[in-house]
């Protein structure tokens, strides 16, 4: 998520639309969200409206326009969800639970017995995603926009076998690599813990899907096919690593 002004944004409008796509067409019936939310930064970023897209559902589009004429609150996200999921749980107060190199100790345990649930989908939404390589060619102020290696480590270890992680990926800006990038991710991640893994891709945003059965990472790469088939964007792609 990274910050609160980014609320209800074009990528807010995929993810969501991706997100009530599994929950609603597998058996991870169960929602589980870890924001990674970090502090304020005062710039010009954000605010990207979200417009029509094919294949994207049209009534996520009306909630997210009327979720702008209120107050900016990951709560909405509790709102859109509670008809399409059996549950839905997070940390609270959400909007205040704060991700940063500080608190990154104390943030983890507070959702391990939720990740520990079945039939569940963890949604990771970091600012740029998985580290996945060499801790030290990132500069420790923007450690909190990743995921850490020995960080999703314990996560998956802590899945329960009828669950899945699903992690937000940002991409480099040259589109001409992000094929490689991604495969090269999805290789990473199956090196450390085994781990069952696939992703999707639009333009420089990405899902990454992990899981530890087959079965349940097969659910996900269907939801994966179809909504790539339904999709009118010029540059997606499918990433099956098994």
């Amino acid at each position: 998520m990274v910050q609160l002004k980014y609320f209800g944004d074009d990528r807010d409008y995929f993810k969501y639309d991706l997100i009530t796509a599994i929950i609603t067409s597998t058996s991870l019936r169960h929602y589980v969200f870890i924001p990674m939310l970090t502090e304020h930064r005062p710039d010009n970023e954000g605010n990207k409206i979200p417009k029509v897209l094919g294949g994207k559902r049209t009534d996520l589009l009306h909630f997210i326009g009327r979720c702008q004429n209120q107050e900016k609150s990951l709560s909405h996200w509790k709102r859109w969800l509670a008809p399409h999921a059996a549950s839905y749980e997070t940390v609270e107060p959400v909007d205040e639970t704060i991700f940063s190199n500080e608190t990154r100790p104390s943030y983890w345990p507070k959702f391990h017995s939720l990740v520990e649930q079945a039939n569940t989908l963890v949604f990771l939404d970091p600012d740029t995603g998985l580290q996945l390589g060499r801790k030290t060619k990132i500069r420790k102020q923007d450690w909190p926009k990743y995921i850490l290696d020995e960080e999703l480590v314990s996560l998956a270890g802590k899945l329960h076998p009828t669950s899945a992680l699903l992690v937000y990926q940002h991409l480099p800006r040259n589109m001409h690599t992000h094929r490689e990038t991604l495969e090269t991710k999805i290789m990473l991640a199956q090196q450390l813990g085994g781990m069952k893994v696939s992703a999707y891709r639009e333009g420089d945003l990405a899902f990454i899907a992990i899981s530890k059965r087959q079965q349940i990472q097969n659910e996900i790469d269907h939801v994966f096919s179809e909504y790539h088939d339904a999709s009118n964007h010029r540059h997606k792609s499918l990433h099956c690593g098994n």
